[in-house]
């Protein structure tokens, strides 16, 4: 369990650091100004890089909420 929260935390702080803004579990791209498609990218490279993962294009092209980015990495540093 405190894997996870942990997770929830290092995206959390991923996405402020990128966007500038603090979210909530349940947030998604466009609930703020800065969190666009541009934004969402972003976050995702940066992902990428801080888990040493790599997302498809179509997931690139489908993750547009946190819950959705965080389901994906967990799914993906599990591997």
């Amino acid at each position: 369990m405190k894997q996870k929260n942990s997770l929830v935390q290092v995206l959390k702080k991923i996405i402020k650091k990128e966007l500038k803004i603090t979210v909530q579990s349940n947030s998604k791209l466009l609930d703020y100004e800065e969190w666009d498609s541009i934004g969402n990218f972003n976050i995702l490279l940066a992902c990428e890089e801080k888990f040493n993962i790599k997302f498809t294009a179509n997931e690139f092209s489908k993750l547009k909420s946190f819950k959705e980015i965080l389901t994906v990495v967990k799914k993906k540093i599990k591997k």
